[in-house]
């Protein structure tokens, strides 16, 4: 697996995938094209949030996985990601998360790291707990903002980063 910025020859892969079911069950509505994903991404990266393409090993894409970081707070944020199908079942979105989490908190600083998924959504919650996230709740009741609202939260343990030094 490697992770890259997104190029035009992931534009099928995107376009794929934001109008997968699960994805639009899982994360919402798709966006109008996946050119207005690449468009907003490089925004975003721009502000200091990046968005990766998950590839396989060939460098065709498979999926992406994005770093948010909060406009109050920047030593704090949230990764997400989505697959598309032939890409689940494989690790693939346990070790980006898992990628993008370490170097979050290596290269960024980033002290407050964290994973949302829909009560619902147990194979999110495995890729959170496999990549090094542990569960805070399950909904928030007291969520650090809107995004985590009636979510599972999960926060990046920073000892598995020390532990893997």
């Amino acid at each position: 697996m490697v992770l890259r910025g997104t190029e035009d020859r992931d534009l099928p892969a995107i376009e794929a995938g934001i109008h997968d079911p699960d994805v639009v069950r899982w994360i919402g509505p798709p966006e109008p094209s996946a050119r207005h994903v690449m468009v907003r991404n490089e925004a975003r990266w721009a502000d200091g949030s990046p968005t990766l393409s998950i590839c396989e090993l060939d460098g065709s894409c498979v999926g992406l996985v994005w770093l948010g970081l909060r406009e109050t707070d920047r030593s704090a944020g949230y990764v997400g990601y989505w697959l598309i199908p032939a890409a689940r079942g494989r690790g693939l979105a346990t070790s980006a998360v898992r990628l993008i989490s370490t170097w979050a908190i290596d290269e960024l600083g980033i002290t407050n790291l964290r994973l949302t998924t829909a009560p619902g959504n147990m194979r999110s919650q495995r890729v959170a707990e496999r990549s090094g996230f542990r569960r805070l709740s399950q909904p928030a009741d007291a969520p650090l903002d809107e995004r985590e609202r009636g979510q599972v939260v999960f926060a990046f343990d920073t000892d598995s980063v020390s532990e893997r030094a």
